[in-house]
């Protein structure tokens, strides 16, 4: 309690400093963990409709350009690589005759377009919140073993078009670089939903209701943090 009261308090004088002016440019480079979210998540074999991925990491990018005198209106390009992976499945039941053990993974590139408001623009600690609608483009693999063969199919390539929600704090460490945390959260087939079946070496995505299988949601919580790289800032320090 001590130590995220200290923190706190450090963070509290940081964003009541006033040292250096907004940057018209801002640009991180990011990477972090995944959490996936239902029913990207899931237990076998208790959830036989999800994707029953366990964790998973993120690296990317993004560009900010920011509006006006005050430069609190960005408008923000975001590219990001996302990976999930079920970790080693165990067959139980009937599914033994088909495999003992087998792992799941899925990958998606996205490509992202939004508006992010900053709270403090002229902080030395910025918080800042945005949104952005998101293009993303999975792949992915399973992998099945019985005895000593293993088989593997591949995913389908798939398109697929969402939304996020981006959370997080700036830290200018002088005028040129900084560095970002933050939480954003992906919904990434709000739009595009299907199901194409598969064969013996593909398999789709299949997120869309069909039959009496209810449709799935692909989302997932980032925690990310990088180094932030600033450009085009005024040469007058704001006191």
């Amino acid at each position: 309690m001590k130590k995220l009261s200290l923190l706190i308090a450090v963070l509290a004088v940081l964003i009541s400093t006033s040292t250096f002016a907004q940057p018209q440019v801002t640009v991180h480079v990011t990477g972090g963990y995944n959490l996936p979210l239902p029913d990207l998540k899931g237990d076998y074999p208790a959830d036989t409709n999800s994707y029953l991925q366990k964790s998973g990491f993120n690296a990317g990018a993004d560009v900010k350009y920011f509006l006006g005198k005050k430069r609190n209106v960005g408008i923000t390009l975001s590219l990001g690589y996302n990976s999930f992976s079920s970790g080693d499945i165990t067959a139980t039941g009937s599914d033994t005759s088909f495999f003992t053990t087998a792992k799941n993974k899925i990958n998606t590139f996205t490509a992202g377009l939004g508006i992010e408001y900053a709270f403090s623009p002229k902080s030395k600690a910025n918080p800042f919140i945005g949104v952005e609608l998101t293009g993303n483009f999975f792949s992915g693999d399973f992998t099945s073993t019985k005895g000593t063969v293993s088989t593997t199919s591949t995913l389908k390539s798939a398109s697929r078009f969402g939304v996020a929600t981006n959370l997080g704090l700036d830290v200018n460490l002088n005028k040129s670089i900084g560095f970002v945390v933050g939480l954003k959260y992906n919904l990434a087939n709000l739009i595009g939903k299907d199901s194409t079946g598969g064969s013996a070496t593909e398999f789709g995505l299949n997120d869309k209701e069909i039959g009496t299988v209810s449709a799935k949601n692909i989302s997932w919580l980032s925690i990310y943090g990088g180094f932030s790289f600033y450009f085009n800032r005024p040469t007058a320090i704001k006191k």
